[in-house]
């Protein structure tokens, strides 16, 4: 309420408690975290049972800053406007933005797992704003990324598209069907051992890509050297060509391969309609709906495997592609639910574990890079779809940061398929898996750790909490 000003109150009176509340407005309020809105208006936070001036962006509501208010005096929580606040922060997160999309680009992954940590840390945004903004700009990537592989074909194998879709609608209902166990479990376990699972996770891939991605430049570079050694041009000639989307190409590839996208496009439909029919949290329906989800998810891995058993004998195993035999058609969509669940609960999306593992069980670096794309895009639309039907988007932040990762991955993509045309350089695909990686291990440890240290200092549980399910 501030202090007494007793020569005003001398000369025209002491005011009435309803007088100095009608003043001060919606502060010091009494307020309950059921009423904070009618109480306290979207201005204030609630606060010890008080309505309270704001201290920092993620005590404010959704889609609202603290900003200090020269006219009322007070830090007030106003409606986040990205023209009006426009500060250095901004800047960075803009041009940070812009490199991680380059190399996502060239990894053929979301970068969902730097995006999150560059809004939270510099732009201050809380978790439910920062994870819709993020997903519009994986999106945003994954749309022009799939328009430009669409109609590619395997470098080595020309009768097969570069998307491989057999591993695609293999893969996809298991990493489907772990994310959601994922997400169910990350509610209930403490920072703490999230971040330890993410340490150990992210150093595993990184450690896999990044040896597989020196071998292989030091591979190429071998066998560049035995190229000029006889005579042969080491770097043939060439310029930079804008490449765009193959349609025609594409409706052959997609003739080719109808049984496998049917199916690739039944399982994400199902999942879009039950992201728009959610079940009341721990209610009999809600359970009954999960494992349904996981019963669907296998139905579509067996309906899968039929598909790949009608080829295996008129179809052999090539370098550079996964191979399929009776024991990796269970063991392969086992170990994407482990990627997906490995994704889920750790937050970082199970793009950023599919690229190393594609590479890890044969796949060769630019149809794993496409590959990944497609996986990419399948979950992120989703989310997106999601999002933006509740509401939870901020437009004028996701247009700006959206049209820079749209023009940012197709420059990446011209890029990269300069250096591979020109310096037959695939390794530097799997070297930008590695930076994604690494850099996603340093922005999402930090943030976790940041969070550990609030949670010790504030006296909070850290143990399971299995009640934060049904909470949520």
């Amino acid at each position: 309420w501030g202090h007494i000003n007793y020569n005003e109150a001398a000369q025209n009176g002491m005011r009435s408690w309803e007088e100095l509340e009608r003043q001060q407005g919606h502060l010091g309020r009494w307020c309950t975290a059921h009423n904070h809105l009618k109480q306290c208006s979207v201005s204030f936070v609630c606060k010890a049972g008080f309505c309270s001036e704001c201290t920092i962006s993620r005590d404010c509501n959704e889609k609202h800053a603290c900003e200090w208010d020269a006219s009322a005096g007070h830090r007030i929580c106003i409606p986040r406007s990205l023209t009006r606040s426009w500060t250095w922060r901004e800047t960075v997160c803009t041009v940070l933005i812009v490199v991680t999309a380059l190399l996502s680009a060239a990894a053929g992954m979301g970068g969902g797992g730097v995006y999150v940590p560059l809004l939270l840390l510099l732009l201050g945004f809380s978790t439910k704003e920062a994870i819709p903004l993020s997903q519009a700009m994986i999106v945003g990537g994954a749309v022009v990324n799939f328009i430009m592989f669409c109609g590619e074909r395997h470098p080595e194998h020309n009768h097969r598209p570069k998307i491989d879709y057999d591993v695609v609608m293999m893969l996809n209902p298991g990493l489907a069907a772990g994310v959601t166990l994922g997400v169910m479990c990350n509610l209930v376990t403490p920072q703490w051992f999230i971040v330890v699972i993410l340490i150990v996770t992210l150093v595993l891939a990184l450690q896999k890509s990044l040896g597989k991605g020196i071998q292989q430049f030091k591979r190429e570079s071998k066998q560049l050297a035995e190229k000029a050694a006889k005579g042969q041009s080491a770097v043939p000639a060439g310029s930079v060509k804008i490449r765009f989307a193959d349609i025609p190409s594409f409706f052959v590839l997609a003739q080719e391969n109808s049984r496998p996208l049917s199916l690739i496009g039944g399982c994400w439909l199902v999942f879009l309609a039950c992201n728009f029919i959610r079940a009341p949290s721990c209610t009999t329906a809600y359970w009954f709906q999960r494992l349904s989800l996981v019963g669907i998810c296998l139905f579509f891995t067996m309906s899968g495997q039929t598909t790949i058993r009608s080829r295996l004998s008129s179809k052999g195993t090539s370098e550079g592609m996964m191979g399929w035999t009776e024991s990796t058609l269970w063991l392969y969509p086992l170990m994407a639910t482990v990627a997906g669940f490995l994704g889920g609960f750790l937050g970082i999306g199970g793009g950023i574990i599919m690229g190393p593992l594609l590479l890890e069980l044969g796949m060769d670096a630019p149809a794993s890079q496409a590959t990944t794309a497609m996986f990419v895009f399948l979950s992120s639309s989703l989310a997106a779809i999601q999002f933006m039907v509740l509401g939870k988007s901020m437009p004028e932040f996701a247009l700006w940061f959206t049209a820079w990762v749209v023009v940012s991955t197709f420059a990446g993509q011209t890029v990269i398929d300069y250096i591979l045309q020109r310096w037959q350089r695939s390794s530097l695909i799997v070297l930008s898996i590695a930076a994604i990686i690494a850099g996603s291990l340093c922005m999402m440890t930090a943030i976790g750790a940041k969070d550990i240290y609030v949670d010790i200092a504030r006296g909070a549980d850290m143990g399971f909490k299995p009640m934060n399910l049904c909470g949520h």
